[in-house]
C-alpha cells in the first residue's frame, strides 16, 4: 500500500510575505564643501573628479594635498572645531578651463545655431563651445558651454574645433581667457554631488561673494554660502559693497565674516568662515537637544579681531556681518550668527531641516502604501507624518510649546487664533475634504496642510536690574 502524500496548507491558508522597501534617509545637514584651486582633484578627468568627500586630514594628504595648500589649511581649521565635524567635501575650481571664446580666422561652413563643438589644443581636453549666431552657415558668434569648459587650456588663437552636433566643419576659435569663476566651480560641484549644505570658496573676491550669495538663494536642495572678507570696501559697508549689497537684497543664504590677517599676525583669519562651518556642522548632530545658536561659539585656529574700533564694529554689525571678538579680556566668541538678511543662521538651518523632514516623511508615506485615500482617514495619515517631523524638530530643541501670536485660521475644520496655546510647539491642520473642488479631486490632490510652529529661540542678551537696600 502506498503512503498518503503530505498535502500543502496553501489550499487552506495561503500566506504571502511582503518585505517593505527601505525608504531613503532624510538629508543630514552636516556636510560642508570647501572649493579651492589646487589641481589635486581633476575638474573633469581622473578618479573622482570635481568633488571628493573626506573624513580626515590624513585622507587629504594621501590624495596629494600639500600641508601648506589652501584647501588643507582650511580643512584643518574646519576639522579642529569642537565638537569636530565628521564630513567635508573638497571641490575644484579649475584655473585652466576655458573662460571665454570668440570666432577665430575661419567661421566654417554649414553650421546652425545650437551646434556644439570641442576645442582642440595640445595638452587640453573636453572644452566645449556652442554656436550662438550664423550667417548663411558661417559662424558669427560662439560661447562656452558652462559646465563643459574643459581642462588644461591656455589663451590662444585660431584653434581647430571638432563638431559634436550638426554637420558644420572648418570653424576655428580664439580662447580669450581661461579659468572658472568661483561661482562656476561651486555650481559644478552642486551638479556633481548635491548633498552638502554649507559651502565656502577660497578664491572668491567680494564680487564673487555677492554672486554666490545670490546663487545660493535659489538652490534646491537648500544651501548656505559662508565667506570671509577683510577688504577696505567691505569694512566701509558703503552701498554696493559685499555686506551692504547682500543685506539690501535680503539674502538669507549668505553668511559673511569680516576678518583680517592683522598685518600678517593672523594669517589663518582668511579661513574664519571655514572655522564657523566646522562649528555648525560639528554641532548639528540631529540628536535630541542638539539645537544650537552660532553666537558665543569659539573658533579654534582663528584669532580675535583686534584692529576694529567700536564704530567699525557697530557699522559691520548693522550690515549683518559676523565678527570674532574679545569681551572683558575674559571671553572670545563669534557674533552675531546672522545671515545677510539679518535672520539667525540657526533659524535658517532648522527650518531647512524641518521642511526637508516633512517632505521626505510625506513622500515616504505615499510610496510605502498601496494608496493614501482622498478621505479624512487618508488625510490623518498625512498629518501624522508631518507631526512626526515636527516632533523630531521639537526633540532637537528648535520647537517648544507656547502661545500662538500669528495669523488666524478658521472654517471647515481649521481652528487657530492668536492667544491659543500650542503645548507641543506645533499644530498641523487641514480643511475637510467636503470643501475640495471637483478639479482638485480629479487631479488626486490632498487637502492643503497648514503647520503652525513656535520656535524655542535662544537668549543672546538680557538686562539685569539690581535693587540695593542699605
Amino acid at each position: 500500500m502506498g503512503s498518503v502524500a503530505t498535502l500543502p496548507l496553501d489550499s487552506v491558508v495561503d500566506v504571502s510575505v511582503t518585505i517593505s522597501p527601505s525608504t531613503p534617509a532624510t538629508p543630514a545637514f552636516n556636510k560642508a564643501l570647501i572649493v579651492g584651486t589646487s589641481p589635486v582633484i581633476g575638474s573633469v578627468t581622473g578618479l573622482n573628479p570635481r568633488i571628493r568627500l573626506y573624513t580626515s586630514l590624513a585622507q587629504m594628504a594621501s590624495d596629494g594635498f600639500a600641508t601648506n595648500s589652501p584647501e588643507y589649511t582650511a580643512a584643518s581649521i574646519y576639522f579642529s572645531q569642537t565638537p569636530a565635524p565628521l564630513y567635508l567635501y573638497i571641490g575644484r575650481q579649475d584655473l585652466t578651463a576655458i573662460g571665454s571664446l570668440d570666432i577665430g580666422a575661419a567661421g566654417g561652413t554649414n553650421y546652425a545655431v545650437g551646434d556644439e563643438f570641442t576645442v582642440t589644443q595640445a595638452g587640453a581636453s573636453l572644452g566645449r563651445g556652442i554656436v550662438t549666431g550664423v550667417a548663411a552657415g558661417v559662424v558669427t558668434t560662439v560661447d562656452i558651454v558652462e559646465g563643459f569648459q574643459g581642462t588644461g587650456y591656455s589663451v590662444a588663437n585660431n584653434l581647430p574645433t571638432v563638431a559634436l552636433t550638426g554637420v558644420g566643419a572648418g570653424l576655428t576659435v580664439d580662447i580669450l581667457s581661461i579659468g572658472e569663476t568661483p561661482l562656476q566651480a561651486v555650481n559644478a560641484c552642486r551638479i556633481a554631488v548635491p548633498d552638502w549644505y554649507l559651502v565656502a570658496a577660497l578664491a572668491a573676491l567680494d564680487a564673487d561673494n555677492i554672486a554666490i550669495g545670490e546663487w545660493a538663494q535659489s538652490q534646491t536642495p537648500q544651501c548656505v554660502y559662508f565667506y570671509t572678507t577683510g577688504t577696505a570696501a567691505a569694512l566701509s559697508c558703503a552701498p554696493g559693497t559685499v555686506f551692504a549689497a547682500l543685506k539690501a537684497g535680503s539674502f538669507s543664504r549668505a553668511m559673511g565674516f569680516y576678518a583680517t590677517t592683522m598685518s600678517g599676525l593672523a594669517p589663518n583669519n582668511i579661513y574664519a568662515a571655514c572655522g564657523a562651518m566646522g562649528v555648525a556642522m560639528g554641532l548639528n548632530t540631529g540628536l535630541d537637544n542638539s539645537y544650537f545658536t552660532m553666537k558665543f561659539k569659539a573658533l579654534v585656529g582663528i584669532s580675535v579681531q583686534t584692529d576694529l574700533t567700536q564704530t567699525d564694529i557697530a557699522r559691520l554689525e548693522a550690515a549683518n556681518a559676523n565678527l570674532y571678538l574679545s569681551f572683558a579680556n575674559s571671553y572670545t566668541w563669534m557674533e552675531q550668527g546672522v545671515v545677510a538678511s539679518g535672520s539667525f543662521f540657526d533659524e535658517i538651518l532648522n527650518l531647512d531641516m524641518l521642511g526637508s523632514d516633512m517632505q521626505f516623511s510625506v513622500v515616504d508615506l505615499l510610496v510605502s502604501n498601496p494608496a493614501i485615500f482622498q478621505t479624512q482617514a487618508g488625510q490623518t495619515q498625512i498629518l501624522n507624518a508631518i507631526n512626526g517631523a515636527c516632533a523630531r524638530s521639537a526633540a532637537r530643541g528648535f520647537i517648544s510649546g507656547g502661545i500662538w501670536e500669528g495669523q488666524t485660521l478658521s472654517g471647515n475644520g481649521l481652528s487657530l487664533t492668536p492667544g491659543q496655546s500650542i503645548p507641543n510647539g506645533y499644530l498641523a491642520q487641514s480643511a475637510n475634504y467636503s470643501s475640495q473642488s471637483t478639479a482638485d479631486r480629479k487631479a488626486r490632490k490632498g487637502m492643503p496642510v497648514y503647520v503652525a510652529i513656535i520656535e524655542s529661540g535662544a537668549v543672546h542678551s538680557l538686562v539685569i536690574g539690581v535693587l540695593v537696600q542699605q
